[in-house]
């Protein structure tokens, strides 16, 4: 697959599309500190609030857990949300990369689950399985609702926080393969499962290598969609069985896919395209900043008083 890579850097200090860049605002320790935000927002707001409801829980789980960190690390840095996150529209051909990726990549993703299936302890494939088979039973129970959320809210939130707002961050510090690779790691850690954490790496480093790229956020959120549209339809069609192995084909065209979006990686690294968020001062300000941190706070003493007030029902 021949990529169109864009210009080299035009100016010292300036993107290809004349941004200034202002070294020192965001970087690893920023994507950390608003990760660490995250998985607590995970545990006390994401948690609860699927409790009382999936569909609606997941909903505020993407836009208060996952999606609000980033925005508030933004919001005390003082730049414009847009340009940073990387919402600029991209061009026909990369959206419908972004697909063909997206389509192609799930062989992928069968064969690295299968492998982390055979090898890991029992104990952990079991659980594995057990939660695939719960979230067959949800996608059966909500099959629109269900559709709607992992191709909309999923994408979205999950896009904004590790492919708009970490992966540049992490790339000032560390630079690109590192950004890519721990971005990744951190997408797959978000959804503790020890059985999928390699074939969810992988797909974080590809809507990782997407948003590189294009310089655009949303071939990734494409990407995204498209991956968890597959996903949830095979749930709906009841393919998803932890009982049946992916047929050999599946496993050989998969690893072949693998091996051959390794190859692309490394091309795509050793042209060095420009990909840095635009940090242009503005956003909501000090005020802002302080409302949306106020909302997530708010947020995190509602999933406190929720979970408090659940075990006294429960005894």
């Amino acid at each position: 697959m021949a990529l169109t890579m864009h210009p080299a850097v035009c100016g010292r200090g300036e993107t290809w599309y004349g941004a200034r860049l202002m070294p020192r605002k965001l970087g690893a320790g920023s994507a950390l500190g608003a990760y660490v935000a995250l998985m607590l927002g995970m545990l006390l707001i994401g948690a609860p609030a699927q409790q009382r409801g999936i569909v609606s829980g997941l909903w505020l789980t993407e836009a208060l857990a996952i999606a609000l960190p980033a925005l508030c690390a933004l919001s005390f840095a003082g730049l414009r949300f847009g340009p940073y996150l990387g919402f600029r529209l991209p061009s026909a051909k990369h959206a419908l990369i972004a697909v063909a990726v997206a389509v192609a990549n799930q062989p992928v993703v069968s064969f690295l689950t299968w492998l982390a299936h055979s090898l890991l302890p029992t104990g952990l494939v079991q659980d594995f399985d057990a939660k695939q088979r719960m979230l067959d039973g949800i996608f059966r129970v909500n099959a629109l609702p269900m559709a709607i959320t992992v191709t909309l809210a999923a994408p979205l939130g999950e896009e904004i926080f590790f492919r708009g707002f970490a992966l540049p961050a992490l790339r000032r510090s560390w630079g690109i393969l590192a950004a890519l690779l721990v971005s990744g790691a951190l997408f797959s850690l978000l959804h503790m499962d020890p059985v999928g954490f390699a074939g969810l790496m992988e797909i974080g480093v590809l809507l990782a290598a997407l948003r590189f790229w294009s310089g655009s956020i949303w071939p990734a959120i494409l990407g995204h969609a498209v991956n968890n549209g597959i996903a949830g339809g095979a749930f709906l069609l009841g393919w998803e069985d932890p009982d049946l192995p992916p047929p050999p084909w599946v496993l050989l065209l998969g690893a072949a896919l693998f091996a051959a979006g390794v190859f692309l990686l490394v091309r795509l690294l050793r042209t060095r395209p420009v990909a840095d968020a635009e940090e242009i001062p503005g956003g909501p300000g000090t005020g802002g900043a302080a409302a949306l941190t106020a909302t997530w706070m708010c947020a995190l003493a509602w999933g406190l008083w929720t979970i408090y007030s659940m075990r006294l029902r429960a005894g």
